[in-house]
C-alpha cells in the first residue's frame, strides 16, 4: 500500500495539482494580506529617498544601501506603483518575487527531469515553509537569489557554459551573493576552456546591470555594494537571531572575535574546498550538492547573518538525501515560522512586525535557532568530509 501511495507522487495527479493551488493561496494571502518584516518599511523609506535625490545620491547618502543598481530602480518603482494604484506597498515589492518562485519550482522540475520523482520534487519545493515565507513574505530580494542560481546550475548539466554564465550574472543584478555558488558551477566544467567562457559570460552579464551608474560612480558603488560585509541582528535584549558562538555557547569570547573578524576567510574556504573536490563533475545532483554545501557552510559558520539568507539554499536541499532535506526543511521552517510569529505576535503573521516589542526570547525559540545553526553546520561539514573523502579515493585510484 505504502509503494503504491509512493508511486503516485511520480505522476502528475489530483495531489500534484492541489499542491500548486495550496502553495498560490498560501503566497497570495500573504502578499495581500500581511505587512511583511521590517525589511519592507525598509525598501519603502529606499524608494522614497531614491525618488527624491536618485539612485546615485542615495548611495552618497546612505551607507546601508547596499543593493545593485536595478533593486533600487525596483523599490523607487514600486514607490510609484503602490502610490498610482492605490496598492500596498508591501503587496507591489513583494508579488513579483511570488511570482518568481512558481518559476523556480519549474526550474526544479527541470532539474529533476531525469528522475521519476521530478513532480515531488516541484511540488515539494513550492510547498516547502521556508520558499513560501522569503518569496512572498519576507520582502527582501533574496529569493531571486536562488532562482538564479539554479538555471546556471540546469545549464551546467547540461553542457552550456555561455548560458549557465548569463543566468549568474542576472543573478548579480539582485544580490552579490549569488557568487558563493559560482565556485562548485564553475568547477562543475571539466575543461578550462568552459570554464573561461562561464566565468566571462558571468562578469559581462553582470556588468550590464551595473554599468550605466559603474561607469558615472565606480568608487562609490563599489565602497557600497561589494564592500557591504553584513551585520549580527539581535533584539534590544541582546537576542541575537542566528550564529555558531551563540549556539556553542562561547559568545563573548575571544575566539568569537576572532572568527568575526575573519569571517570571509572562514566561510570561503569550505566553500572553494567542496568544490575543488567534487570538480569536473557536471552532474546536476553532483554540483547541486556542491552549491547547497557552499550556502550550508556559510550558515553555518557565519558571524553576520540575517533571516532571509536562507532564501538562497531551498532548492538545493533537493539533491540532498531526501531525510536530511526533510529535517533541514522542518528545522529551519520551524524556526523561521516561529520566530516571525513570534515578533508579529500572530500565528498567521498578520499583526505589525516589533522587534523591539519582542526582545525576550522564549527557550522553545531560542532552541529552535541553536538547533537551526548547528545543523546547517553539522550537514556542511558532513558534505565537506564526504567531498573530501570522495577525491582522496579518487586521487588514490
Amino acid at each position: 500500500m505504502n509503494d503504491e501511495r509512493l508511486a503516485t507522487l511520480k505522476r502528475p495527479g489530483a495531489w500534484f495539482w492541489l499542491s500548486i493551488a495550496v502553495g498560490a493561496l498560501l503566497r497570495g494571502a500573504l502578499v495581500f494580506g500581511t505587512e511583511g518584516t521590517f525589511d519592507v518599511s525598509i525598501k519603502l523609506h529606499h524608494g522614497h529617498q531614491i525618488n527624491r535625490v536618485g539612485l546615485l545620491g542615495w548611495y552618497e547618502m546612505a551607507e546601508v544601501f547596499n543593493h545593485p543598481p536595478l533593486m533600487g530602480a525596483w523599490f523607487s518603482g514600486a514607490v510609484r506603483i503602490a502610490e498610482a494604484t492605490g496598492l500596498p506597498f508591501a503587496a507591489v515589492l513583494r508579488a513579483p518575487f511570488a511570482l518568481l518562485d512558481l518559476a523556480t519550482a519549474g526550474l526544479v522540475w527541470l532539474a529533476f527531469s531525469g528522475s521519476a520523482w521530478r513532480w515531488a520534487a516541484c511540488a515539494g519545493y513550492w510547498l516547502n515553509p521556508l520558499a513560501v515565507l522569503f518569496s512572498a513574505y519576507h520582502g527582501n530580494t533574496d529569493s531571486a537569489i536562488a532562482a538564479f542560481a539554479l538555471a546556471s546550475l540546469i545549464a551546467v548539466s547540461r553542457g552550456h557554459p555561455t548560458l549557465a554564465g548569463a543566468a549568474l550574472g542576472i543573478g548579480l543584478w539582485v544580490k552579490l551573493p549569488v557568487l558563493i555558488a559560482a565556485p562548485a558551477l564553475l568547477l562543475g566544467f571539466g575543461r578550462s576552456r568552459d570554464r573561461v567562457r562561464f566565468a566571462v559570460a558571468t562578469f559581462l552579464v553582470g556588468m550590464v546591470g551595473f554599468l550605466p551608474w559603474l561607469a558615472q560612480e565606480p568608487e562609490l558603488l563599489i565602497r557600497r555594494i561589494a564592500g557591504y560585509g553584513g551585520s549580527p541582528v539581535e533584539t534590544p535584549a541582546g537576542a541575537v537571531v542566528w550564529g555558531l558562538s551563540s549556539a556553542l555557547r562561547f559568545a563573548d569570547t575571544p575566539l568569537a572575535s576572532a572568527l568575526a573578524a575573519a569571517n570571509g576567510l572562514v566561510c570561503s574556504v569550505p566553500i572553494l574546498l567542496i568544490a575543488w573536490w567534487r570538480r569536473g563533475d557536471p552532474g546536476v545532483r553532483v554540483v547541486g550538492v556542491s552549491v547547497c554545501g557552499g550556502f550550508l557552510a556559510v550558515y553555518g559558520l557565519t558571524s553576520f547573518w540575517a533571516w532571509q539568507y536562507l532564501a538562497w539554499c531551498v532548492p538545493f536541499l533537493l539533491f540532498l538525501d531526501v531525510r536530511v532535506a526533510a529535517l533541514l526543511s522542518i528545522v529551519l521552517g520551524a524556526y523561521v515560522y516561529g520566530a516571525y510569529a513570534f515578533l508579529t505576535g500572530s500565528p498567521l503573521l498578520v499583526g505589525h512586525w516589533d522587534i523591539a516589542g519582542h526582545a525576550v526570547w522564549p527557550i522553545g525559540l531560542v532552541l529552535l535557532r541553536d538547533a537551526s545553526v548547528l545543523l546547517c553546520f553539522g550537514v556542511a561539514l558532513a558534505i565537506l568530509a564526504t567531498a573530501g573523502i570522495s577525491r582522496a579515493r579518487a586521487t588514490a585510484t
